[in-house]
């Protein structure tokens, strides 16, 4: 059963626990008649997502990196 996890005006993130999916839609700004575009991704590909997020943070803030990947 999915679970609402998040939900704006423009995302909406859903999971669905017990196949371990994640679904992401996202609306275009403005665009309230037109069906947004969705992505699901398995736990390995959000993880993967979730890393490269974590580091354009990091570069965003200007953090230093203590290891190379």
């Amino acid at each position: 059963m999915w679970k609402s996890m998040l939900k704006t005006n423009r995302l909406e993130i859903q999971m669905e626990a017990l196949s371990q999916v994640v679904e992401v839609k996202l609306q275009e700004a403005g665009a309230v008649e037109t069906p947004g575009t969705a992505i699901r991704l398995s736990h390995a590909e959000l993880m993967q997502v979730m890393h490269t997020l974590l580091e354009i943070n990091r570069t965003f803030r200007g953090d230093e990196t203590y290891f190379e990947a």
